[in-house]
């Protein structure tokens, strides 16, 4: 089956190098869905880094797109896979630690383009995108920490990491609170708060690892817990199962207990049978091997060993 699988990949990949050359106003539509599906096929598998060359390939489909002022594609579907492509750049970030290839700009002068839905969101973000894109803020942070080399550039990366402290902070308050941006999706589902609960804390656990080293405190012990009080409140199955990876990885990585790795480990061999991807896989042995290293190092940089060993997986 797997062998199959690789094999049509392999096609549809052949395929879609073929068309690029000569995409036009007829065939940017198909040529941007295969980009999409075949990114979205490499990121699920969690060992592969070709996601990279489609993600750049899908830029330039919505930049040729952009340019032509029209399309063959229908307004509402063009909408979904712009914000598609923006969610999968935005979780590449983690691994590259960049700013996202497709800005707001490309994003927002689209043809065509229709205003949000609510349904488009809950299909491709299951929680609330303004909270999911600010993993965007806290990757383009990381991606400067070699610049922190005397006093004055110190002090200029935290003037930034306290900007981006307060973005989290406040990203809700457009909606109101917490509750009227998780309402605005699903008002009756209690798993989209906790996802979103969850997602936020693991953000704020991510940006003081980045300003301040991986060094456990009370501080991330408290993040920690956040995180898996609310990963606990969500039943096993649901929709929303797939937006806590980040977040139970952002715990694992800091955890400090017996008991809160049993309950990060169940739950991540619980996504593998019933999301059933790669990736999950992958996040799990990533974790698994920070406790294991925990054992004779005082700090683990997980990062740095999913950096430089497992350079296709992206956590999202």
């Amino acid at each position: 089956m797997r062998d199959r699988a690789l094999f049509h990949k392999s096609q549809a990949t052949q395929s879609l190098a073929n068309l690029l050359p000569y995409v036009d106003s007829d065939s940017v539509d198909i040529a941007l869905v295969s980009c999409l599906l075949l990114c979205m096929s490499e990121l699920f598998d969690g060992t592969s880094a070709g996601w990279k060359h489609h993600l750049e390939g899908a830029k330039r489909l919505l930049s040729t797109l952009k340019a032509q002022k029209s399309t063959n594609m229908a307004g509402g579907h063009l909408n979904f896979f712009i914000k598609l492509a923006r969610f999968l750049d935005s979780a590449a970030t983690t691994s590259t630690c960049k700013p996202p290839l497709i800005d707001n700009t490309t994003a927002k002068d689209m043809p065509e383009a229709t205003e949000d839905t609510k349904s488009d969101d809950t299909a491709v973000y299951g929680i609330p995108k303004e909270l999911f894109h600010m993993v965007d803020r806290v990757n383009n942070l990381a991606s400067k920490r070699g610049t922190r080399v005397d006093e004055q550039s110190e002090a200029l990366f935290r003037q930034e990491a306290d900007r981006v402290q307060v973005l989290l902070d406040t990203w809700a308050y457009d909606y109101g609170g917490l509750a009227g941006a998780v309402a605005s999706l699903s008002p009756t589902n209690d798993d989209v708060l906790h996802a979103t609960t969850a997602y936020e804390w693991a953000l704020r656990l991510r940006l003081h690892q980045i300003t301040e080293g991986y060094a456990l405190s009370e501080k991330v012990s408290s993040c920690v817990k956040h995180i898996l009080d609310s990963t606990q409140k969500i039943r096993y199955g649901s929709s929303l199962e797939t937006c806590l990876l980040f977040p139970l990885v952002m715990a694992g990585s800091a955890c400090n207990s017996v008991e809160e790795r049993m309950v990060i480990q169940d739950r991540l061999m619980i996504m593998e049978r019933t999301c059933g991807f790669g990736y999950i896989y992958q996040s799990r042995e990533l974790v698994e091997t920070v406790w294991k290293r925990r054992e004779t190092e005082s700090m683990v940089n997980w990062a740095r060993i999913r950096y430089e060993e497992m350079g296709g997986l992206a956590l999202y």
